[in-house]
């Protein structure tokens, strides 16, 4: 059975977080900076609150190439940063991670469909926070996927919140 998260940042501080809730508002994954480091990549503790799993990765600054001079440049924007010394979408292009990004026809903003060696394993979406303007905020996400799939599933929403690329396909 697929499962409804929230992926919400933690914002205000220096020091990145990104929290996975359940529909009961409990954190149930959460990627967070131990340490900020002005030069080079971060060390980020990825833990899942379900199956204890922990682990800590380095995390690299995020780099933006975008063209310049026409009106949809922003479809053509690059984004990522290292992952353990990797770029991030190369990372989950190895492990057989897919996304299949668009245009989200109910509301504004993109819906993301991940899919794992061939299979669909999740469907991201931004969205808005209770009580704000999609226009002023939309990094939020909702996450729908099976709770086995959680670890990757975190990643690949960690990394689309991380980044400014709009496609992925």
């Amino acid at each position: 059975m697929d499962n409804k998260y929230l992926l919400k940042p933690a914002l205000g501080t220096i020091k990145q977080a990104f929290f996975l809730e359940d529909e009961a508002n409990n954190t149930i994954y959460e990627g967070r900076m131990i340490k900020f480091k002005l030069f080079g990549a971060s060390p980020f503790k990825f833990k899942n609150y379900i199956t204890g799993l922990e682990e800590e990765h380095k995390v690299g600054k995020t780099v933006t190439i975008e063209k310049s001079g026409g009106v949809l440049d922003f479809l053509s924007t690059r984004s990522y940063f290292k992952y353990d010394g990797v770029k991030i979408w190369d990372y989950l292009h190895d492990k057989g991670i897919r996304i299949n990004s668009t245009v989200s026809t109910n509301k504004l903003g993109m819906t993301y469909v991940v899919t794992f060696e061939g299979k669909e394993i999740a469907t991201i979406a931004t969205t808005s926070p209770k009580g704000k303007s999609f226009v002023t905020t939309n990094l939020y996400y909702d996450v729908i996927c099976k709770e086995k799939d959680l670890d990757l599933v975190f990643l690949v929403a960690f990394s689309i919140a991380k980044t400014e690329q709009i496609f992925y396909n």
